[in-house]
């Protein structure tokens, strides 16, 4: 699997967010992304913006104070602006402005998800970079750093085409104790000129009302439904929440995500007389596992295997279990892969997510792998 998580998942962050501003005042919300996005014209240019002004207070008389579920962080907006329905992991808190077409957000990243050495500096540079992968004609302006809640955060102006459309972010992004913060506010339409001043000052009226890690509510439905592959040949059932249309793995035979629990699935068949070795035919369940698990590992550059193999069977295929722990861009990742054998191929299942939040999934990914149905030809 030659995939970068850490710029897959903030890819995923990014495009959610235009999705939101796309669907403020439209009744066909976009439902699918392709990861094979066109970035040649991609520009980024460094420009210190010396000149700003001091980033104002929003007066009273127009604004009000929201504040995010379990009391985490407190946002003060302007009028016409209204705290908004919560629906992506990591944004704490969702305000929007639909007359305006605008739209904020403010994610809070706990630390334990990255390596430990992990700066400020590269979780801002991964957040820019992915940026551009969402945007045509993507220009980056660094602008003068704000104040918010008695620390600097970094700012820029990021704008570029969407669907024919321009669009404007104001980013702002710091660190607590515990947590990388950022505030990030939008429009559709908009430039910097018009929206800066006013986006800035909203983010640097963020206060941080509790730096405590709090457990994520995970919880998915237990209605499900199926996943097919093209030829209906291979089938999982999955929660009817879980989506499919993301490219995770150009040979998957079925693929899905469910972006609010940042969990991923992929279903891979490896054909035993396509393998690489001079007698593939011969190759066992468990060398094949073996291989492929130290696979992901060389692929991510660092990791462990933390179990396996176990043995499992999967409606009458007997298969193997592991349980990979990775970081791949200073990401901490775990996966749950299921390695089955059958007459003439093998199959791998994988489920992953960010490590810090494999705990209370792993439950659920082997609940779903049980359902995995394939019929031999």
């Amino acid at each position: 699997m030659r995939f970068s998580y850490a710029y897959f998942r903030f890819y995923i962050i990014a495009l959610i967010a235009l999705f939101i501003l796309t669907s403020c005042n439209s009744k066909n919300a976009v439902t699918t992304v392709q990861m094979n996005s066109n970035v040649d014209n991609t520009t980024h240019t460094a420009v210190v913006d010396k000149e700003s002004q001091p980033v104002p207070h929003v007066t009273e008389s127009s604004a009000h104070t929201v504040t995010s579920d379990k009391d985490l962080v407190a946002l003060t907006i302007p009028a016409g602006w209204r705290k908004c329905k919560q629906g992506q992991l990591d944004s704490v808190l969702s305000v929007c402005d639909k007359e305006k077409k605008n739209v904020g957000l403010v994610f809070r990243v706990p630390k334990s998800a990255f390596a430990n050495n992990m700066t400020l500096d590269e979780f801002v540079q991964q957040r820019e970079e992915i940026s551009a992968l969402g945007l045509e004609n993507f220009k980056a302006v660094d602008t003068t750093p704000i104040q918010i809640d008695s620390t600097t955060a970094r700012t820029a102006d990021y704008s570029g085409n969407f669907q024919g459309q321009q669009v404007y972010y104001f980013s702002a992004m710091f660190e607590s104790k515990q947590h990388y913060l950022q505030v990030l506010i939008y429009s559709r339409g908009g430039s910097a000129i018009e929206k800066h001043h006013e986006f800035a000052t909203i983010a640097s009226s963020l206060k941080i009302l509790s730096d405590s890690q709090v457990e994520p509510d995970l919880r998915s439905t237990t209605i499900l439904k199926t996943f097919k592959s093209e030829d209906a040949q291979q089938r999982i059932r999955l929660p009817y929440v879980w989506k499919a249309g993301l490219i995770l793995n150009p040979d998957a035979l079925i693929q899905a995500w469910y972006e609010k629990n940042d969990a991923y699935m992929v279903v891979i068949k490896d054909w035993k007389s396509e393998l690489p070795y001079e007698k593939s035919s011969m190759i066992t369940l468990k060398e094949y596992a073996e291989f492929s698990a130290q696979l992901v590992l060389k692929r991510s550059g660092k990791g462990i295997i933390l179990t396996g193999p176990i043995k499992v069977n999967i409606n009458g295929n007997q298969g193997l279990q592991y349980e990979v722990w990775t970081e791949n861009d200073k990401v901490k990742v775990v996966y749950l892969i299921t390695y089955l054998e059958h007459t003439d191929s093998f199959s791998q299942i994988i489920f992953w997510t960010r490590a810090d939040y494999y705990d209370n999934q792993k439950s659920e990914f082997q609940r779903y792998t049980k359902t995995y149905r394939e019929e031999e030809i």
